[in-house]
């Protein structure tokens, strides 16, 4: 009796796991017919670029010098497959890959998706930004700017396979990103003289580059630990869905499903970031992230974490890109009391928009802020009531119960309802992506600032694409917290 049970038992879950090993492919291949009726790849999303740094090129480039050196090879030959790829795509006004159209990024003569040095005539310390996925540096140069004012030599690293075409993300891997982090934190380092400080800033995939970095530095004399880690949205954890982009990234091999490769293939009218999203994309990020998350609770487990220098993360509430909850639990829960704080930015709670609100978003946040004191400092950004669009702050230090309550000279612009993942590191004048008028215009699309109204199916662009805030009405709080940090060090 009881073999019989345990025969009809496995019979039953081998019956389970067909079944849904039979779905998944069936999806997969659904998606993957679907895909080949969509639009079609153009040559920025098959072309090569040969030059492109590799971690395997250590032996070669190992300065800063030379890493810039093979930054100008890769954007000459940049140039040459534009050239090449004019006479081969349709016109259109905003084309990235298409001199004198609104969106070609060296039209001003400088091209912000390249990395850039900020040396001051007297050095008071360094720091190292690193950019998201799909960025380049100009998603970063606000903040560039706001610690070269102070003193700083600052390096706004680009990173692999960025700034160029998005056919190279197709190509690249996170070991190819962090050897690149390894190399600038090095040269940053080694511009200072002793007791002056380094920082290291990432932003979203730059942010778990840094986090891999300053761990890394911890259990390796070779390389130096920041004094303070500045995090904005970063990469801790990403969708569960992005460990099956490998899937679709193989199936893409095939030549008759090379679209699958692709999670979003989209006209490419954005002068400084992808539009277009490849499967192994989120494929190294998923590898990232995991990697990073097994580090911090490995080094958690062993004590080696308690080296972990202070980290100061600025984190949307809401985020499309990133779990806001893995920020919480896999990072945050595991630092020492060493100084940290998370600083949380609310939904708009202006009454009548609050009934459209997910409720996952209100549990998280009435668990955010019921959890008792632990090592870190908690920051809420709110509304002061829900009949005010104007703004208060809600800190809480590390080990002590309670809020303090400040008021900010901050609101929400109206018909805004939160802060997006891409939104955090642009102030709202940006030429580019900010939601008011610039002050100085380059003559880019103005981005933050795109309404459009119609039937949904009729753009080739994704609504998300035109839906998502792109600049950050609290971008100023941003810079004064960083200022509070890293000025008294200076004095």
């Amino acid at each position: 009796m009881i073999r019989k049970t345990v025969r009809i038992v496995i019979r039953l879950v081998s019956f389970v796991l067909s079944s849904v090993l039979l779905v998944a492919v069936t999806l997969i291949l659904a998606r993957a017919i679907a895909l080949r009726n969509g639009p079609e790849l153009e040559w920025w999303h098959t072309e090569q670029i040969n030059s492109e740094f590799r971690a395997a090129a250590g032996e070669s480039v190992t300065t800063l010098e030379q890493y810039l050196e093979n930054e100008a090879v890769v954007f000459a030959e940049l140039q040459t497959r534009v050239d090449t790829g004019a006479s081969q795509q349709k016109r259109q006004r905003l084309n990235r890959f298409s001199q004198g159209n609104l969106s070609y990024p060296e039209k001003s003569g400088h091209n912000f998706n390249r990395s850039s040095e900020m040396r001051p005539s007297s050095v008071r310390g360094g720091a190292l930004l690193l950019h998201g996925m799909t960025d380049s540096p100009y998603s970063l140069r606000h903040l560039a700017a706001m610690f070269y004012s102070q003193g700083f030599y600052v390096l706004n690293l680009r990173l692999p396979g960025h700034g160029t075409i998005p056919a190279e993300l197709d190509r690249m891997q996170w070991q190819d990103w962090l050897a690149a982090v390894k190399l600038a934190a090095e040269h940053v380092a080694g511009q200072l003289q002793a007791g002056q400080p380094f920082y290291v800033l990432g932003y979203s995939n730059g942010g778990s580059l840094a986090l891999k970095y300053s761990l890394d530095s911890i259990e390796d004399a070779g390389l130096r630990t920041p004094e303070h880690l500045f995090l904005l949205s970063p990469m801790v954890g990403v969708d569960a869905l992005a460990r099956f982009s490998g899937l679709f990234y193989w199936l893409g091999q095939v030549d008759f499903f090379e679209q699958s490769r692709w999670l979003d293939i989209s006209p490419e009218y954005d002068p400084h970031k992808y539009n277009s999203f490849p499967m192994n994309a989120g494929r190294q990020s998923y590898k990232l992230t995991t990697t990073v998350k097994e580090q911090i609770q490995r080094m958690a487990t062993s004590g080696s974490l308690q080296h972990m220098p202070p980290v100061l993360t600025f984190q949307s509430l809401v985020d499309n890109t990133v779990i806001t909850s893995a920020v919480l639990d896999a990072l945050y829960g595991k630092l020492p009391e060493n100084g940290s704080e998370l600083v949380i930015f609310d939904l708009n709670r202006l009454a009548g928009l609050e009934e459209f609100i997910q409720p996952k978003h209100d549990l998280l946040l009435r668990r955010i802020m019921d959890e008792d004191p632990g090592a870190y400092s908690l920051t809420l950004i709110s509304n002061r009531s829900e009949n005010s669009r104007e703004m208060h702050e809600l800190q809480r230090v590390a080990g002590v119960p309670g809020f303090v309550t400040r008021d900010l000279d901050y609101a929400w612009p109206e018909d805004v309802y939160s802060l997006s993942h891409v939104a955090l590191p642009f102030p709202l004048d940006d030429e580019v992506y900010g939601l008011e008028s610039a002050v100085s215009d380059a003559d880019y699309p103005h981005l933050g600032r795109v309404q459009i109204l119609g039937e949904s199916g009729v753009l080739v662009l994704p609504p998300a694409l035109l839906q998502r805030l792109r600049s950050n009405p609290f971008y100023g709080y941003i810079e004064t917290r960083l200022q509070e940090i890293t000025q008294p060090e200076m004095e």
